[in-house]
């Protein structure tokens, strides 16, 4: 469904990267998953020195389960799951992975949601706060994110009016916005039909925020914009989640800088790589999860407590061990297995053909 990209799930650089500093515009997806078990055992050793803080609410529960999920069946992708209070320290032995922020009291908060990452300005602050922070103190993290609930679809009341470009009406929480928690739109346009000047243009702003931040402070942390659940709602909801995940999508695409996560295009597609769809008013085609990501790897649907089965959740976790090793240099050769793999005299030394 996605036509927006024309580089998926791979490394623009040199002329097409403009003044990026760093190899640039990542885009993992569903055609990152089969990578995981391609990356060579040089950066496989890098991931494991790194911290992936994914602050959201129950959601993101979904990444360390994945990577849970992932140890469990392959040893070689070993993951540090903290579940509450500060990160885990240094490590060079396996991917750490938490949810808590540093908060103003000194503490350290789970379950942040859309009032922290984006709707709330006050607590804006919150985020950067928590990088510069656990940079100082040797808990610096290598990539964060925002773990998205149903922040795109679940209302409290009535959905907004009906936007006459779309043809949809806009829902969405905005948990302590600056108007309360109401539907939400892509842009300030949209403030007419939802009273809200909370809208996608609000996360997008606040993400590329946090990414200069740390990339203005020297932090050596990367910043990546997220794309959210396919679960659940269906119909209308569903439909206009699609179009505010496309929004994020070509937001991304027209600066080499940015990096996405794209968890909802991971979770339409199945390990054969099809991708699963619904029908909205008898034309509006969207995708949603695919079925077999609602299955539990022993074939029963119960519910870990990220409203997705554990096929989708292991999913996530290769996508995630694919994040890391590219951003810790990765340029996604895959993993060379003798010097035979290699030409011009090069040798395969830890996965990599290196030149003599």
């Amino acid at each position: 469904m996605t036509t927006l990209l024309t580089h998926i799930g791979e490394w623009k650089t040199g002329a097409n990267c403009g003044d990026c500093p760093d190899p640039c515009f990542l885009v993992i997806n569903s055609s990152s998953v089969g990578m995981y078990d391609k990356i060579p055992e040089f950066y496989m050793k890098e991931v494991k020195k790194m911290w992936f803080n994914l602050p959201g609410e129950s959601h993101s529960r979904g990444y360390r389960n994945g990577l849970k999920y992932l140890y469990q069946q392959d040893p070689k992708f070993p993951a540090f799951i903290t579940e509450s209070g500060g990160p885990a320290p240094y490590r060079e032995d396996a991917l750490r992975i938490s949810g808590y922020v540093r908060n103003d009291t000194g503490g350290w908060s789970g379950s942040t949601g859309e009032a922290a990452w984006f709707a709330n300005p006050a607590k804006n602050h919150l985020i950067k706060n928590h990088i510069a922070y656990s940079s100082a103190n040797n808990l610096e993290i290598a990539a964060i994110g925002f773990g998205w609930c149903w922040d795109m679809t679940s209302t409290s009341g009535t959905p907004a009016g009906l936007d006459p470009v779309f043809n949809v009406h806009w829902y969405g929480s905005s948990v302590e916005g600056p108007e309360g928690n109401l539907p939400w739109g892509l842009d300030a346009e949209d403030y007419a039909l939802t009273g809200n000047s909370v809208n996608m243009d609000t996360y997008l702003n606040a993400t590329q925020g946090y990414m200069d931040y740390a990339r203005q402070n020297n932090l050596g942390t990367k910043v990546l914009f997220t794309t959210g659940p396919v679960d659940g709602y269906t119909g209308e909801p569903g439909y206009q989640r699609h179009l505010k995940h496309e929004y994020i999508r070509d937001f991304v695409s027209r600066d080499s800088s940015r990096i996405l996560f794209d968890y909802a295009d991971i979770l339409t597609h199945n390990d054969s790589g099809e991708e699963y769809t619904k029908t909205w008013n008898t034309i509006y085609v969207y995708p949603q999860i695919h079925p077999d990501n609602l299955v539990n790897l022993g074939f029963s649907q119960t519910d870990d407590g990220d409203h997705i089965g554990e096929v989708g959740a292991l999913r996530l976790g290769k996508a995630t061990w694919v994040l890391m090793a590219r951003l810790a240099g990765w340029d996604g050769t895959p993993a060379c297995l003798s010097s035979s793999d290699c030409s011009n005299g090069a040798t395969c030394t830890e996965g990599i053909c290196v030149s003599p």
